[in-house]
């Protein structure tokens, strides 16, 4: 199906077993896009975000963006859960991984990034949009993030 004849789902991951759960759905079933990007693109697009938690980034959005996201943006996206459609990541936040990739392996590959993000004991480092948010604020983020992108997914079957 082509992205323009499939519905987005609304989805509010509130658990990490959810969002692993509804991305391994996606990998054994198949999915249909509402998007552009595949389970593999979009599970790349949201583990860089944990993965950048706890390694850090020298790339960072500038000053005044990073103040306004943290202070806007960031409760308005946690309160109502939701991030808007057609918000384009910076060059540097794209998926590094093609179209085609495994979606199986996409899915282990982030089911261990999510396993380091929580075992995790330290503060995070900052977050390239947002820059310092506690540990509850960066998770909650994470999960609002995926599902965001895991939205445009649509199970078959």
């Amino acid at each position: 199906m082509t992205a323009s004849s499939v519905t987005r789902r609304r989805l509010d991951f509130r658990s990490w077993d959810d969002l692993l759960a509804d991305a391994e759905r996606l990998a054994h079933r198949g999915y249909d896009r509402a998007g552009r990007w595949s389970l593999a693109q979009a599970l790349d697009h949201v583990g860089a975000g944990l993965r950048v938690a706890l390694t850090g980034s020298t790339k960072r959005m500038p000053w005044v963006m990073r103040m306004s996201a943290r202070s806007f943006a960031l409760p308005v996206m946690r309160a109502w859960r939701w991030i808007p459609a057609g918000i384009p990541a910076p060059e540097w936040w794209q998926p590094q991984v093609p179209a085609d990739a495994d979606d199986a392996a996409a899915v282990e590959r982030f089911r261990a990034e999510v396993a380091a993000f929580r075992a995790h004991a330290g503060p995070y480092h900052p977050h390239p949009a947002f820059d310092r948010i506690d540990r509850d604020a960066y998770a909650d983020l994470m999960l609002i993030h995926a599902s965001h992108h895991l939205g445009f997914l649509v199970p078959r079957g």
